[in-house]
């Protein structure tokens, strides 16, 4: 019988830009086709749900400047709205991300308060991103922000995921942050052998290379260390789809693709949508004779709660 694998689409992001952001200085690559609002990123997961996806990763943008914003309301909006159109699996990225002071020109990093006010969204997603250790997240002539995730913050964090009932989804940005998780386990936080989903990014300026040898050795260390949760990894830019494709082969139960992560279907070609990025990663699963997971098998995989619309 054919593995089932769950295809995680991220629509948005924090730090992919639109072409049509106001007054920002050229900060390198850009797209037309990214969604901002709440509405236009809820259309842009039913078109990719269409397509395959079973679970969506979100941001929330600030429809004014186009960056990224806390505010939890818009990030609730959003929720709804896909709500509204289809049972995917919502996740939301707990870093929130990076946005700009204009006046100063300098980039501002979401406070621990911010981070932890994501479990107040209304109405609820169905998982939450930890982020297990901090790192310098390059940020290309804006030079480098320090993209921190103490131990303290982690506790609260993944206490209040947990106590909310959400699936757990813990961001590994380097081999050190499984060894940061194991203490926090050891601490009796939470079991080793749980079931939470573990997330592997390669490819980003501050982590973990994207590297056949890198993803071998970090997807090794995490089935040991943790040996029943489950895993995915994903790759930036040129880097996405032979990452997703070795993790294929590693046994992912769960790969990621999207505009987050990679504005190009083909090489200097820009994806027209989070959709076509989706197709891809679709047929390369089934090349692998993998079966692509619905939302509901999706949800079985990571032992979450039923969908909350469905009693």
């Amino acid at each position: 019988m054919a593995k089932k694998l769950i295809i995680q689409v991220c629509p948005i992001g924090s730090n992919t830009l639109h072409t049509d952001t106001p007054n920002l200085p050229d900060m390198g690559k850009k797209t037309p086709y990214l969604p901002i609002t709440p509405e236009q990123v809820a259309e842009e997961t039913y078109r990719s749900y269409n397509a395959g996806a079973s679970l969506v990763h979100i941001h929330a943008r600030d429809a004014k400047t186009m960056l990224a914003t806390p505010d939890i309301k818009v990030w609730g909006d959003m929720v709804q709205r896909i709500r509204d159109k289809c049972d995917i699996v919502i996740e939301a990225g707990g870093g929130i991300g990076f946005w700009l002071d204009f006046k100063t020109g300098q980039m501002i990093v979401p406070t621990d308060e911010q981070k932890l006010a994501l479990l107040d969204i209304k109405p609820e997603p169905d998982m939450l991103t930890v982020n297990m250790g901090t790192f310098d997240f390059s940020l290309g002539q804006y030079g480098f922000s320090t993209f921190s995730n103490t131990p303290p913050f982690q506790r609260k964090a993944i206490k209040g995921t947990l106590d909310k009932g959400w699936g757990l989804e813990l961001e590994i940005w380097d081999v050190s942050h499984l060894h940061n998780t194991m203490r926090l386990c050891e601490e009796g936080l939470f079991d080793r052998n749980m079931v939470f989903h573990i997330d592997y990014p390669l490819g980003v300026a501050g982590g973990q290379p994207a590297t056949a040898k890198q993803l071998m050795y970090v997807a090794e260390e995490g089935k040991q260390m943790f040996p029943s949760s489950k895993w995915q990894a994903l790759g930036i830019g040129k880097d996405e789809y032979p990452m997703i494709t070795l993790a294929m082969l590693l046994g992912a139960d769960s790969v990621r693709v999207g505009l987050e992560d990679n504005i190009y279907i083909g090489p200097g070609e820009l994806a027209k949508s989070n959709a076509q990025l989706v197709e891809k990663a679709v047929r390369i699963a089934h090349e692998l004779d993998f079966e692509v997971a619905t939302a509901e098998e999706a949800r079985e995989i990571l032992h979450m709660k039923k969908n909350p619309k469905k009693k």
